[in-house]
């Protein structure tokens, strides 16, 4: 036998070497249908992930806004005792204001008296 490139007797001598008639067509596709299984598969993930953290988002802003209305009446609140303080603080000015004048007469007419 003389000398020969191995795969050339090989594909000479391979049985699987001729091509059933539409064989590639068919592989085609299922090589397109493979494809688009996998196309379909990635958009399915990515609108999954979209919902969960569209999802996420809006149990953040419930969140957001739950905390903001707290705020809001912690708020009120603030206001309504520095009011409370205000006029409890003018309240006690105007006591102090009353009770200076009264020893001022006092003293004047303790004064007088001597």
């Amino acid at each position: 036998m003389a000398l020969a490139k191995r795969s050339a007797l090989d594909v000479a001598a391979s049985p699987h070497s001729e091509e059933v008639p539409g064989l590639s067509r068919l592989t085609r596709v299922a090589s397109d249908n493979r494809k688009t299984v996998r196309t379909h598969a990635r958009q399915q993930k990515a609108a999954e992930r979209i919902a969960s953290a569209t999802g996420q988002l809006a149990a953040g802003i419930a969140q957001s806004s739950s905390a903001a209305e707290e705020l809001r009446k912690a708020m009120e609140s603030i206001a309504a005792g520095a009011e409370e303080a205000s006029a409890a603080s003018e309240e006690s000015r105007r006591a102090v204001t009353s009770i200076t004048a009264g020893l001022l007469q006092s003293k004047n007419a303790a004064e007088m008296s001597r």
